[in-house]
């Protein structure tokens, strides 16, 4: 009886090993699939509109301020509105003021009449002076033009390229805000990209660990494992890629900005990305499109192409770009006749007077209104007339292409914002299906009724979708702002300080 008692015990036994050995096989892909799930609905959550980092709205602001200052398109259109200043002072002097120049001279006479040699060299006691073959000789001479052709050109164009480059500067300064939030938004999508890869990366790599497990155990085939690897080093490929975006982003901001890496801002910047959900916030919160779309929502739902356009025309500052640059080349054109024009000016000689000592200062002068008038200069006034005219018509031609063009960008930025609407509500639907897809791709594989390439692919296809949708959320920020810039629509931005008064100013005022 107690052989047969521990024979039937046995088989018992041996059972009960099985089954648990099984079920502990089985208990890791349980557990790996609770936990997947939660780092999955986790990561979802976090590319919703309802993340926010608020944060990154404070250090946004600080680093518009500090790129005032610093970047180099705004320092050279500042200093080139500077020089035009100037040179505009130039061209009013050389119109309004009188030109006066002295003139020194050491003179020796060839061939001279011996008749007219010094008096004071053969009498020197009859006390008068005559010039010699070698003396010194000084003079004054004024001009002022009544009306000069050239000088009153010089004129006009000073002021043309005055306002122009203080229109430019209008312009950049506005764009700031524009350019700032889009190369930043770029950052931010390349570091979400990053992150969210890496924990991808982090989840392949241990179910590639398992996957191997399993194969040792003969629980997993060799296909299975290989399948796992291979989309392990897929997606560590995409990871190297990603990388390098993420520093090519980091310095096409750099170079706007003009500030360097090391800069507190910058130091700041990286201790808000530090994982997934804290920089989809930060994307979400910096494109903020709830607000924004307020703002261009009556332009964008409500008007009609031809009444955009004439709010374009009365109130874009690209268009008054336009404008000037064609008044500007219209006067330029008008330079390739300046000669052919007749001049008359204000002429003035005052010169030491002949058979005096130059350190007696005796002079005798005149003052004459002089009229040129050209008469013949080999027919240059049919070809500079031709030059002109066809200067004229460029400047017109790149008018109406430039203003079209500009004209045509606004509108598309208008229908890239409604597309891109239609986007995004499919891309959240989208990312909710792809969601759901992997939680169940996870739950099924682990009861065997999912292919390992399917899981795979879910996977793969989860992390293409947050990423779509977070870019596309960085997009639509930047296409609200773009149209209502290109539209000339006030839009709020951060306050600049006034280093002298300690006021602040909004770009452009």
């Amino acid at each position: 009886m107690p052989n047969n008692r521990i024979g039937i015990c046995l088989p018992a036994v041996s059972a009960c090993l099985v089954l648990l050995l099984i079920s502990g096989l089985l208990l890791p892909s349980s557990v790996s699939a609770g936990e997947n799930n939660k780092e999955i609905a986790a990561s979802f959550t976090a590319v919703t509109t309802s993340v926010t980092t608020p944060e990154i709205l404070d250090l946004y602001t600080d680093l518009f301020r500090v790129t005032y200052r610093s970047a180099p398109e705004i320092r050279v259109a500042r200093d080139r509105v500077e020089e035009k200043k100037a040179l505009r002072y130039t061209a009013w002097a050389k119109r309004l003021a009188p030109n006066v120049s002295g003139r020194l001279s050491q003179v020796h006479a060839f061939n001279q009449d011996p008749d007219l040699a010094t008096t004071e060299d053969q009498n020197p006691d009859s006390g008068v002076y005559t010039d010699g073959d070698d003396y010194q000789d000084w003079g004054l001479t004024l001009d002022l033009p009544l009306y000069r052709r050239p000088v009153s050109l010089q004129v006009d164009i000073a002021e043309r390229d005055l306002k122009l480059a203080q229109n430019t500067l209008t312009i950049k300064t506005q764009e700031l805000d524009l350019r700032l939030r889009d190369l930043l938004g770029k950052y931010l999508i390349a570091s979400y990209q990053l992150l969210n890869l890496k924990n991808s990366v982090r989840i392949s790599r241990e179910h590639v660990q398992k996957i191997q497990q399993g194969y040792e155990l003969r629980d997993q085939t060799r296909l299975q494992l290989l399948r796992a690897q291979a989309n392990l080093k897929e997606l560590e490929a995409r990871e190297d890629l990603n990388v390098q975006q993420k520093e090519s982003a980091l310095r096409e901001l750099l170079d706007y900005t003009g500030l360097n890496q090391t800069d507190p801002v910058f130091q700041r910047l990286e201790g808000l990305l530090q994982d997934e959900a804290q920089t989809a916030g930060c994307i979400n919160s910096l494109a903020d499109l709830e607000n924004a779309y307020k703002v261009i929502r009556p332009y964008v739902e409500e008007k009609d192409p031809e009444w955009l356009r004439r709010f374009f025309m009365n109130h874009s500052l690209l268009r008054e770009q336009v404008r000037l640059e064609r008044d500007l080349a219209a006067s330029q054109a008008l330079l390739n006749t300046q000669y052919e024009w007749p001049g008359l000016s204000l002429r003035g000689l005052y010169d030491r007077k002949p058979d005096s000592r130059f350190e007696d200062f005796e002079g005798e002068g005149s003052l004459a209104i002089v009229l040129s008038v050209p008469l013949f200069s080999g027919g240059t006034i049919f070809s500079n007339t031709t030059a002109r005219s066809a200067a004229t018509r460029v400047a017109d031609t790149t008018h109406y292409l430039k203003l079209r063009k500009n004209i045509h960008d606004m509108e598309n930025s208008r229908q890239l914002i409604i597309s891109l609407r239609k986007v995004y509500a499919t891309q959240k639907v989208h990312l909710e299906q792809q969601r759901e897809i992997v939680i169940l791709s996870l739950e099924s594989y682990a009861i065997k009724q999912t292919s390992m390439q399917d899981l795979l692919t879910s996977k793969n296809r989860l992390i293409d979708a947050k990423n779509a949708l977070m870019t596309t959320t960085n997009t639509l920020g930047t296409a609200y702002r773009q149209f209502a810039w290109q539209l000339g629509i006030p839009y709020p931005t951060p306050k600049i300080p006034l280093p002298t008064t300690g006021n602040t100013v909004s770009p452009g005022q």
